[in-house]
């Protein structure tokens, strides 16, 4: 039954992610745009419109990953029957919070016409290499917040930060995607949700090995 229930689990896996992934990022997208339709951006934009822009823009943000969270907790709490799905969203939700206050906070920034021209290669290699060591070091933060919350229901965590950190180098996606890519506010916002999506899914199937070898405590 085992053998049998490995690759049921892992379709699950990647297409519970990539679910979650399209409507995180849906929902990222429709945030920003509200923004753009509100002008929070605009030099005189209102304060009241901004502040209220930020708490509503977290919230939705907070809702993507937590729909993120819940499908990927469905699947794994087929294979953990004591998973504690109410602190893997809680995880989730927090997460949710912490990145859509850093983007919403952003969106308010004004757009900068100017053409950014060539980038010099030294700092594209710097950029990169920096993108990738904080993307490695954040994810395996997430990571081990996730395993302190499995341990309670699962053995066999020993990939699973490891997995994490591993898939959070492919940030370093976003440093072409910002330098090389369209510059206006929409095009490259679209560009970088369509990045992200892209690492989401990556990252489940790197965390796919991490995720089989989880074991019922």
């Amino acid at each position: 039954m085992d053998s049998d229930e490995r690759p049921s689990i892992g379709s699950q896996w990647i297409k519970a992610n990539a679910i979650g992934a399209v409507v995180n990022i849906a929902v990222a997208f429709v945030a920003f745009l509200t923004g753009q339709v509100l002008g929070v951006s605009e030099p005189g934009a209102s304060t009241v419109v901004q502040v209220g822009f930020v708490a509503i823009a977290t919230a939705a943000l907070a809702f993507g990953l937590f729909a993120l969270g819940y499908l990927s907790g469905v699947v794994l709490r087929t294979k953990l029957p004591a998973f504690p799905m109410r602190n893997w969203l809680a995880l989730y939700v927090m997460l949710g919070v912490i990145f859509g206050l850093i983007s919403s906070v952003a969106w308010l920034t004004p757009e900068n016409s100017q053409d950014v021209g060539p980038v010099d290669t030294d700092i594209v290699v710097g950029l990169a290499v920096g993108a990738a060591i904080a993307g490695a070091a954040i994810s395996a933060a997430v990571g081990a917040l996730q395993a302190l919350i499995l341990r309670p229901a699962a053995e066999g965590l020993g990939l699973w930060i490891g997995c994490c950190a591993l898939a959070g180098v492919f940030f370093v996606l976003i440093v072409p995607a910002v330098l090389y890519g369209p510059q206006s506010s929409f095009a490259q916002e679209l560009m970088v949700e369509l990045v992200t999506l892209v690492v989401t899914i990556l990252a489940a199937v790197i965390l796919l090995p991490a995720a089989n070898r989880l074991r019922p405590r």
